[in-house]
């Protein structure tokens, strides 16, 4: 890609494989391998809850690899690391295809969710963080909304799973995966210091018209970040308000036909949040660049917080689709912000462990979102009331932590100081 755009900041290159990447791995995996649910059922008798638990343990699976992934990323390298999780994904979804049994179909799927992992947001977060400053939130905006747009991929998808069957289509899949991920493999990397481009590509001067030079890359090691105060109310904070995604995400839908909406009008729901958490990510992406990344953070954790809260007074679509737009924009501008407050408080040496580690803690708050409002609602009698409330009163705990929390400023200048002196003496 850089021999194809040579005057293109290499940065934006970056961006665009690694959204090009993540939006098929998303449209092929998140979203594809919904068609394949009912022809498993069919093929091998299992029951539901048996073949949702598959889903799950993806899930799962990608929280608990993601400190492991970063590390390797770290030490290695986006370009290394994706080229690795392209091989692994593509090989584990060509094997989904031979499976026979309940056990191999789980071990296809955790095998899919580690590979996934090491070409996904994270890694893509990683290295796109050391190309950006001042627009790092903007950055991280562009590269994720490929995952809200993924959707459209599964009327494709479908379309093959109906003519060729499940196995031919996973296969086909497979190679797509595969073969497209040349591009991203061969482009996604760390900004070298010495690169010839200004940092976001567009040349900072001082008053005086003098250059301003490009700090050298920095980064608090990960086994000190993680013992700051900082560190625990910040990743306190994002584990909250995913508890209250997942629980949106996961129960939308049966709470609306819960209280009458019809089902069809209930599913399209469902684009009208991702229409709007895209919209979210780019608006609140590129505000966080121009004021405080904390400050935005908290604007989209309250508007989650009160949609959570307003959710038990809808009553007809009109209320819904009311609602989700304050659900959805707060909590797609999470995403973006987020990712750049944790670059730039703990820099981007050690972003992809430090990263990792709030993947990790944030999957444990989406895996109990769900399952405390479900049980909510059960002991309700079917009423989400409580559950919902629970849920908003979540994210007010979350929100509540991030505005005490404080970046690590002494820490951070002493790991910045270090870097520049090593870079200054060719270390």
């Amino acid at each position: 890609m850089r021999r194809f755009f040579p005057n293109v900041y290499e940065g934006w290159l970056v961006v665009a494989a690694s959204a090009f990447y993540i939006t098929l791995t998303s449209g092929a995996i998140n979203y594809g391998f919904g068609t394949i649910f009912l022809p498993l059922r069919e093929e091998f008798g299992w029951g539901v809850a048996a073949t949702a638990f598959a889903f799950s343990v993806r899930q799962e699976a990608s929280g608990i690899a993601a400190p492991f992934i970063g590390m390797v990323n770290d030490r290695f390298g986006p370009q290394r690391t994706v080229a690795l999780g392209v091989l692994f994904v593509s090989g584990a979804v060509f094997g989904l295809s031979f499976i026979q049994s309940i056990w191999q179909f789980y071990l296809a799927m955790l095998a899919i969710s580690i590979g996934a992992s090491s070409v996904g947001g994270p890694v893509g977060m990683a290295a796109v963080t050391t190309w950006f400053e001042r627009r790092r939130a903007t950055a991280l905006a562009v590269m994720t909304i490929g995952g809200g747009l993924a959707g459209v991929m599964v009327v494709p998808i479908a379309a093959l799973v109906v003519s060729l069957g499940w196995r031919e289509a996973v296969r086909i899949e497979a190679l797509v995966l595969l073969i497209a991920g040349i591009v991203p493999a061969s482009t996604t990397r760390f900004r070298p210091n010495d690169h010839p481009q200004p940092m976001d590509g567009s040349q900072q001067t001082t008053a005086d018209g003098k250059p301003v030079k490009t700090h050298a890359r920095w980064g608090i090691p990960a086994k000190i970040a993680i013992r700051t105060p900082s560190f625990g109310m910040l990743t306190l904070g994002l584990a909250a308000i995913s508890f209250g995604t997942a629980s949106v995400i996961v129960l939308q839908i049966p709470y609306f036909v819960s209280i009458g909406i019809p089902a069809a009008v209930a599913a399209s729901t469902v684009t009208v949040y991702a229409v709007t958490s895209v919209a979210g990510r780019l608006a609140f992406g590129m505000l966080a660049d121009r004021y405080s990344g904390r400050a935005i953070l908290l604007t989209c954790m309250t508007m989650t917080a009160i949609g959570l809260a307003l959710l038990p007074l809808v009553q007809v679509p009109w209320h819904a689709v009311g609602v989700l737009l304050l659900l959805g924009p707060g909590i797609g501008g999470t995403v973006p912000v987020r990712a750049a407050m944790i670059a730039d408080s703990y820099g981007t040496t050690h972003f992809g462990t430090i990263n990792g580690v709030v993947t990790f803690v944030r999957t444990l708050g989406s895996a109990l979102g769900p399952l405390v409002v479900g049980l909510a609602v059960d002991r309700a009698g079917g009423d989400y009331t409580v559950g919902w409330l629970i849920s908003a009163g979540v994210v007010v705990v979350g929100l509540c932590a991030l505005i005490f929390e404080r970046p690590p400023e002494a820490l951070r200048a002493e790991w910045r100081a270090r870097a520049t002196a090593e870079a200054a003496s060719g270390g």
